[in-house]
This record gives structure tokens, C-alpha cells and sequence, in this order.
């Protein structure tokens, strides 16, 4: 019976690994890609599902871009240098675009010119609109005859009211000052020149994103130091090369800190390297598995999916060695699943019940790390129950007696320290510090906590955009329509709410507009249109010409859809999503416009995900509360009502001392502070629960706890070192959860002394 029952488990063993190998085989073509990119870290944060895909898109397509600033006193100092990053760029992959040359600001200006009177500048425009056409007309003449007067655009014989010179100012004026040299766009900035490249990077590159980076940035520091320039650079694909360094470089450190230590810690113990080797074999089938699992859920699997995963060691580390400890000890080894398997079903499902909670937040960062830790846990759970007795059926190993005597009188001591007036004590104790600190707990759900880039990459980033004039916190407008036309329209409705923005409406109008500018130059220049020829001392031919063109251009309408295609950067600002289409503008003034229309959405990038992370914590907080209400009526089942009790509040105080521990040494809480929250109350649970449930001998117990939570601790405590926030807040928070409830789950054996 009981061979059956052992051959059972085998067989759900095989049918749960060979599922998940067949199936990621199957999908092997569709499996996931490693995600760097650190925005997709942020939740999901608008109401319009519309919008929010718009802003998605928005921000996918403009994360492949980077933009470099070449400074120099020079001109050509800083030419030349932009020149030789463009070909050393272009050498290393053909696949990257890079934009040096004015392409687009040629094509602008061959359009503007084509279309003139369609698209004339605002100044113009409102001129027109009170019937001033002849200010226009004295305007033209002035300038003309100005000393002072830079013409854009000398061609007077087709455009003697300037208005081509008009339009080009205003776009000059919106475009950051932007000058062509040598069909190279530059700006001046504090007497010095400074050279752009846009870099258009694709998803792969050829020879490994990695490698490229670490080039091209060693390439960019020789160029400085050679050519005596200086280089500023910019965007989510630099920010994801660092982070991706860093967490790779972390990664290694944290799971070979991990390894190695609990190595030693198994040496130590268990006088074999047997037990080690089996429980890292597991370990790394566990990883696989997940990785499997994952790859066939998601698209992407974000790289510090697996920094938060190397969590997965110690929990997983927790069913080997009950299980070795106890093999180890048990004379009769039939006995040993029978005495543990118990307990370690409860804690396995209330370790699952977490890690649940936080797949129901809205960050697919914490989603991920949820399901690779749920699906690890339980290929590691199955591994254990169905393969351990046949793997350690002939290992006659046995605890050292001075192991076990070592556990037992420490046990023994510390539980005769639990007495009833130290706990009051303890409980008070931990009241008034909880009182008095944590009313100072400094909480921060911003999205500042999501990455810290280094400082030099600070540095870099605030330097471009004072050159730009741009804000760093920009906020973004998305205006919406049936067609790209009525999105456009609703575009220009900005102008009546903005004085500061950048949109593309503000170079080429809807055709509505285009008519409308061209009613006003027939009604209101061109009657002026002879004396002006007159003024500047034009003959009667040049007049006929401009009449006769005029004429014949006037029907004519820019459709900015045919603009689209040769246009690389309107493709980033228009976008198509479920038939409708959205153009994106941005705007540096902060304070809140209230449009009445459904067709515009203003956003604060920043605003919205701090919104979105506070709404996170919170539905994390309630859903971890039910979960916790469900475990807790479990535990009254399978455990007793006292012990289910004393359980609960080992835990409570647990969270005060936790919150306590922060603010006295004055450490932020954030969002992932909460789910390492959520998260150390289930691991937590189970020492509590192998006290209470365990058939084992309690120095048994006490000895595969002690190595659990060293083993778990340590895995979360390594993490708590990292240079990244997200990471750092989860270890730390996890570390002093665990540790704190270890110290206080030996309770338990004496619960029933302690209540009567």
C-alpha cells in the first residue's frame, strides 16, 4: 500500500516536469525574451484602456531611443567627433539608426514651403483672425529693410509678406533653437557648441546588447579624452545597460554568497556533501522549472524577475533539509514523510497563499516573481516528497549526537526563558517602542523607489535636457480621435489651455485649419498683396506670378498622413490602437488643466504611477489581508484554536518590530517594503507551523528550522546589499520578518503552559 502510494507521488512527480518541458518545447519558438527595460517595472496606471495602451505604445517605441550631445568651443572639433561616433556606430551594427543629418528638418522645410498659406504661424494667424493682415504686410517691409533682421529664407519674390520666415521662426522657437550647419543640427549652449545624435536602437542587436554597450561607452570615454570634447548621453536603452550590468553583477554575488555559505552551513551539519549536492540539484530543477513555466506565460520575463527569485534558494532549501534532518535522525526511515509531510503541506500552502497575494497586484515585476517562485516551490515540494526516500534509501548517515545535544539544550533554555511575565513584558515592551516610532515611519510609495540610476547617469540626463529646455517630468497630453484628422483637431484644441507645449499641431494643422488660413490669406493679404510688391520694389511680373501660384495652390490641402512614412519622429508621436488614432504632446506646465473632453487626457507620468503604486499597496494589503483570515481558519482546522492564535500574534508583533526596526534607524518604507511584508508573514508561518505540527523530535524540529531560517534569511538578507531600491527595501524587510518571527515561534511548545 505504502509502495503504491510512493509510486503515486513519483508519477505525479514525472507528469508535473515532463508537462512543463513538453509544453516550453512545444512553445519553444513563442518563449520569452529577458526584459532590461526598467520602465516596465511601473504598474499600469490609466483608466481608458485606450489610453492606456497609447501611453504603453508611446513609451515602448521611444524606450529604443538615446540620444548623445557632442560639446565643443568648436565647431568643427565637435563635428568631426559626432561624425566618427555615427560611423563607428553604423560599423558595429547596420541595423541602428542614427540621425546626424538635418533629414528631417529638410523635409519639414520642403513641406512648410510647399504649403506655405496652409500653415501659417500663429502670429500670422491671429492677425489675420481680427482683420490686421496689414500688420503682417508693415512687418514684412520692416524686416526687409532691417539691419538687424535674420532672413531664414531669402526667396522675397515668393514670399514678400515673410510668412514662410514666420512659420520657420516659430518652429526654431518650439524646436529648442535648433541651427544647420553643414546639414548637421547644433545649438549653441553657453557659448559652446553642442552637436546632436539621435540613435535609433533596435530589440537585438547583432553581436548582444551587452557587448555593444560596454563598447560603444568605452568608445565615447577614448573620443573625450582624445579629442577634448565633452559627451552627454542619454535614454532608456543606456539606463537599461547599467541596470541590466548591475543586476547581473548582483545576481552572481547573492546566489554564490548564498551557495557557498550554505555549503559550509551543510558541511557543518550533516559531515557530507551528499545532502548539499541533492538539495541544489532540486534547487536548479526548481529554477528550470519556473523559467519554463514563465516563458510560456509572458512575453518578456524582466531581469530582476530572477534577482527577486534567487529568494527561491532558501524557501526551497526549507522541505530538503526537514526532510534530511529528519531522515538522519528517524531510525525507521517509513516514518519520516509521516512525521513531516503534515506540517510541510500546511506551510507549503500558506508560503503558496502569499506569494498569490502578490500575483494579484497590478506589477507584473511582483506577478512574475510570484508565479517563478509558486511554480519553483512546487516542483521542490514534489521533488522532495516523491524522490527523497528512494534518493537517500541506502544513506545510513545519522546525526552527530553532539548536534542534536547542542539543539536540544539550546531549546530547552530558550524555552524555559518563555515564561508568562517575560512575554507581558515583551509584548509591552515591543507596544510602547511601536507607539512611539512608528508614527515617524517614513513611507514613500514614489516612483523614485523603483530605480536609482548612478549618478553620473543623473548627471548626464540633466544636461540634455537643460540643452533641450525640456522638463524632466514632463507631462503628457493624448488626444484621441475616429480618425487621424479628428485626433489632430482635438490637438489644436490645446492652445486654449497652453501656452508651453510641444505638439505636432503646432507645425502642420488639420485640413479644416489649412482651409480656414487659406480663406483668411485670400480675404486679408492678398488685397494687400500689389502694394506690397510696390514697397519692396518688385515689378508687376513678380506680382502675377505670386497671384497666379496662389491660385493654383489655394485647393490644395497636406494630408500629414502621407507625412507619416518619411517622418521617423511623427511615427513615435502618432499612434493606431482598436481603430482609433492618438497623437502624443507633452507640456512643461505643472499645474492641473481641466479639459471637458473625452478626447484628451493630460497625464503626470510621475503623478499617475505614484497614484498607481499607492492604489497597488493598498489592494495588496486588503487581498493579503483575506488570505491571511483564510490561513488562519486553516490553521484552526489542522492546529487548535490556541495555537492558531498564538500564531497570529507572534506574527503581529513581528510587523511592529519590523516597522519599529525602520523607523528608528529612519529607512524608508516603499510598495515592495509592503509585499516583503505580505510575503515574510508566509514564510514565517511555517516555523510556527513545524513547532506546532511537527511528529518529530522538538530538538529535530528546532535544528531544521534553525538551518531554514538561516538558509531563507540569508537569501533575503544577501539582497538587502544590492544597489537597487526595489531589491534592497524586499531583502531588508524580508530578513528582519523571518528573524524576528524564528526568535519567537519556540513559543509554541509551551503554549499550553503559557495560556494556563
Amino acid at each position: 500500500m505504502k509502495k503504491n502510494i510512493l509510486n503515486k507521488k513519483v508519477l505525479l512527480w514525472l507528469i508535473f516536469h515532463l508537462s512543463v518541458i513538453l509544453i516550453f518545447l512545444f512553445r519553444f519558438d513563442c518563449r520569452a525574451k529577458i526584459d532590461t527595460n526598467f520602465l516596465s517595472i511601473a504598474p499600469r496606471f490609466a483608466e481608458s484602456e485606450d489610453f492606456q495602451e497609447s501611453i504603453e505604445t508611446f513609451f515602448i517605441q521611444n524606450s529604443s531611443e538615446i540620444k548623445i550631445f557632442v560639446e565643443s568651443e568648436n565647431f568643427e572639433t565637435a563635428k568631426n567627433s559626432a561624425i566618427e561616433i555615427e560611423n563607428y556606430i553604423k560599423e558595429k551594427d547596420k541595423n541602428i539608426i542614427v540621425n546626424l543629418r538635418s533629414k528631417n528638418y529638410d523635409d519639414i522645410l520642403e513641406t512648410i514651403i510647399k504649403y506655405k498659406y496652409q500653415l501659417i504661424s500663429k502670429e500670422i494667424r491671429n492677425l489675420l483672425l481680427i482683420n490686421e493682415g496689414y500688420k503682417v504686410a508693415e512687418n514684412g517691409i520692416a524686416n526687409f529693410y532691417s539691419p538687424f533682421f535674420i532672413h531664414i529664407v531669402d526667396n522675397i519674390e515668393d514670399d514678400p509678406f515673410f510668412v514662410l520666415n514666420s512659420k520657420l521662426m516659430e518652429i526654431l522657437k518650439n524646436n529648442n533653437n535648433f541651427e544647420t550647419r553643414d546639414e548637421i543640427n547644433f545649438l549653441n549652449y553657453k557659448g559652446k557648441f553642442n552637436i546632436l545624435l539621435n540613435i535609433e536602437i533596435p530589440k537585438k542587436i547583432e553581436n548582444g546588447n551587452m557587448i555593444f554597450f560596454d563598447e560603444l561607452t568605452s568608445h565615447l570615454k577614448n573620443i573625450e579624452e582624445n579629442k577634448k570634447v565633452k559627451i552627454y548621453i542619454s535614454g532608456v536603452p543606456i539606463h537599461a545597460y547599467y541596470s541590466q550590468k548591475s543586476a547581473q553583477k548582483e545576481i552572481t554575488i547573492i546566489s554564490l554568497i548564498s551557495i557557498i555559505i550554505i555549503c559550509l552551513i551543510f558541511l557543518f551539519i550533516f559531515k557530507s556533501i551528499k545532502p548539499y549536492i541533492i538539495s541544489m540539484i532540486s534547487i536548479s530543477l526548481s529554477v528550470l522549472t519556473s523559467f519554463f513555466l514563465l516563458s510560456i506565460l509572458f512575453d518578456s520575463i524582466h531581469i530582476f524577475t530572477f534577482v527577486f527569485g534567487t529568494s527561491l534558494i532558501g524557501i526551497s532549501l526549507d522541505y530538503s533539509i526537514h526532510f534530511i534532518t529528519e531522515w538522519y535522525n528517524e531510525k525507521d526511515k517509513k516514518e519520516v514523510l509521516k512525521k513531516i509531510l503534515p506540517s510541510m503541506s500546511l506551510s507549503f500552502i500558506t508560503t503558496i497563499a502569499s506569494y498569490f497575494a502578490l500575483f494579484l497586484t497590478s506589477l507584473s515585476l511582483l506577478k512574475q516573481t510570484a508565479l517563478f517562485s509558486i511554480f519553483g516551490l512546487t516542483s521542490s515540494f514534489l521533488t522532495v516528497i516523491a524522490l527523497y526516500s528512494f534518493i537517500f534509501k541506502n544513506d545510513n548517515s545519522i546525526l552527530r549526537d553532539g548536534i542534536l545535544n547542542k539543539s536540544k539544550n539550546i531549546l530547552k533554555g530558550y524555552i524555559n526563558f518563555f515564561n508568562k511575565k517575560y512575554l507581558i513584558f515583551l509584548t509591552i515592551f515591543v507596544i510602547l517602542i511601536s507607539i512611539i516610532s512608528i508614527p515617524k515611519l517614513k513611507v514613500n510609495f514614489s516612483s523614485n523607489q523603483l530605480y536609482n540610476p548612478p549618478n553620473f547617469l543623473i548627471n548626464s540626463e540633466t544636461e540634455i535636457y537643460k540643452r533641450l529646455d525640456y522638463s524632466i517630468s514632463k507631462n503628457i497630453i493624448i488626444s484621441r480621435g475616429d480618425t487621424l484628422e479628428d485626433a489632430l483637431e482635438n490637438e489644436e484644441l490645446l492652445e486654449n489651455y497652453f501656452t508651453n507645449y510641444t505638439a505636432i499641431s503646432k507645425v502642420f494643422y488639420s485640413k479644416n485649419r489649412q482651409k480656414e488660413n487659406i480663406k483668411l490669406v485670400e480675404n486679408n493679404l492678398m488685397p494687400l498683396l500689389k502694394k506690397q510688391i510696390e514697397d519692396l520694389g518688385l515689378d508687376n511680373e513678380t506680382y502675377n506670378k505670386i497671384k497666379s501660384k496662389f491660385e493654383n495652390n489655394k485647393n490644395k490641402i497636406l494630408n500629414i498622413g502621407d507625412l507619416i512614412e518619411n517622418m521617423s519622429e511623427l511615427k513615435k508621436l502618432i499612434l493606431k490602437n482598436n481603430d482609433k488614432y492618438f497623437i502624443i504632446s507633452t507640456t512643461d506646465e505643472i499645474e492641473t488643466k481641466i479639459i471637458e473632453n473625452e478626447n484628451i487626457k493630460i497625464f503626470n507620468i510621475n503623478a499617475e504611477i505614484n497614484e498607481a503604486l499607492d492604489k497597488t499597496a493598498r489592494t495588496a494589503i486588503k487581498t493579503a489581508l483575506i488570505a491571511y483570515v483564510i490561513i488562519f481558519f486553516f490553521m484552526i482546522i489542522f492546529l487548535s484554536k490556541k495555537h492558531a492564535v498564538a500564531i497570529m500574534i507572534i506574527q503581529i508583533i513581528s510587523i511592529f518590530v519590523n516597522l519599529s526596526v525602520h523607523s528608528i534607524f529612519n529607512l524608508s518604507v516603499n510598495i515592495f517594503s509592503v509585499f516583503a511584508l505580505i510575503l515574510s508573514i508566509g514564510i514565517s508561518i511555517d516555523y510556527c507551523i513545524f513547532f506546532s505540527k511537527s511528529k518529530a523530535k522538538k530538538e529535530v524540529t528546532f535544528l531544521a528550522i534553525f538551518l531554514s531560517m538561516i538558509t531563507t534569511a540569508l537569501s533575503f538578507g544577501t539582497l538587502s546589499f544590492s544597489g537597487f531600491i526595489p531589491v534592497k527595501s524586499f531583502g531588508l524587510f524580508l530578513f528582519i520578518g523571518i528573524l524576528v518571527s524564528f526568535l519567537l515561534s519556540p513559543v509554541l511548545l509551551k503554549i499550553n503552559d503559557i495560556i494556563d
